[in-house]
């Protein structure tokens, strides 16, 4: 993901790449058609900006899946792919009592954004920040999680919606778990499990 990467450099090295791009397509078209104006050059460039931009936008949002999975080294080098629907188990402590819940988390993720929706009898929640970072000395793929936990008022007792953060280590490509704690000094264990891994 490319919220790993410095974002300076991010921006500068596709810009430069853009410009050199346009550059290079200006030349190419002066070079195989010398007889074109100014303006039909300019015209056919942007022509050929337009679908590097509609190209960049595709891959940002669709075909990155497809380039993580042509490169499996992209897993190691920024964010893994962890999109999909998850089985998972909270773990919770309120005051004296604790227990465990069941639910659905659905991961959504592009090259430049990510989200959980968890889905359990008692309440849905939605992200507020979902964050990949990769732990600094190990190396290890981290998700800092922030998110509003909307109960539902016929299957909680939780009263109102309330917010919750949790840092999530990836164990392998089918595993996430980790601590979490509420603004309701509640705290447990997210154990989630990609749903159909053995």
């Amino acid at each position: 993901m490319l919220s790993l990467l410095p974002v300076d450099r991010v921006i500068t090295v596709v810009a430069v790449a853009y410009a050199v791009t346009i550059l290079l397509v200006v030349a190419i078209i002066l070079t195989v058609f010398p007889s074109l104006s100014p303006w039909q050059t300019l015209t056919v460039a942007f022509s050929g900006a337009t679908a590097l931009q509609l190209l960049v936008l595709l891959v940002l949002n669709v075909a990155w899946k497809w380039v993580w999975s042509a490169i499996p080294a992209l897993n190691q080098l920024l964010f893994p792919n962890i999109e999909g629907k998850w089985k998972m188990v909270i773990h919770w402590q309120r005051e004296d009592r604790s227990g465990q819940v069941t639910a659905t988390a659905v991961i959504r993720q592009t090259l430049l954004k990510l989200s959980m929706e968890v889905f359990s009898e008692g309440s849905e929640s939605e992200t507020l920040v979902a964050l990949p970072r990769r732990d600094q000395e190990s190396g290890r793929p981290m998700l800092y999680y922030v998110y509003r936990v909307v109960p539902k008022a016929d299957k909680s007792d939780a009263g109102h919606p309330y917010e919750g953060s949790a840092l999530l280590k990836l164990a392998d490509k089918n595993t996430l778990s980790g601590n979490y704690f509420t603004s309701q000094s509640t705290r447990g264990r997210f154990s989630l499990t990609r749903a159909g891994a053995k």
